[in-house]
């Protein structure tokens, strides 16, 4: 595994970890272990509440990084909860994954 990849894993994963601590219910937080299973929980878990996924499905491979980052920076002066760590995970996960992507369209 590349030094990147796993640098992407761990950090993942400490997300994780903070979100399942943070939540202090097991049954809401299913800690993964692969980047995709990280971005799939934190979206639901943090962008659901207020969007249909189809919604977010639909802008995937539509926008720059720059973009997802305004759009996520708007998203939490508009009130959503999201620490700078998931807000650069999410940012991150939506900037790669591409128009269809079954972590956010399924």
């Amino acid at each position: 595994m590349s030094r990147n990849k796993l640098g992407i894993t761990i950090f993942a994963l400490l997300v994780s970890v903070f979100l399942y601590a943070a939540c202090g219910d097991s049954s809401e937080v299913v800690v993964a272990t692969s980047t995709n299973g990280d971005c799939q929980t934190t979206i639901n878990a943090k962008c659901v509440k207020c969007h249909y996924k189809t919604r977010i499905c639909d802008a995937l491979g539509t926008k720059s990084k720059r973009k997802w980052k305004r759009t996520i920076k708007f998203m939490v002066k508009q009130g959503a909860q999201l620490s700078k760590e998931e807000q650069a995970l999410v940012v991150e996960c939506l900037n790669t994954m591409p128009k269809g992507s079954e972590t956010v369209c399924k």
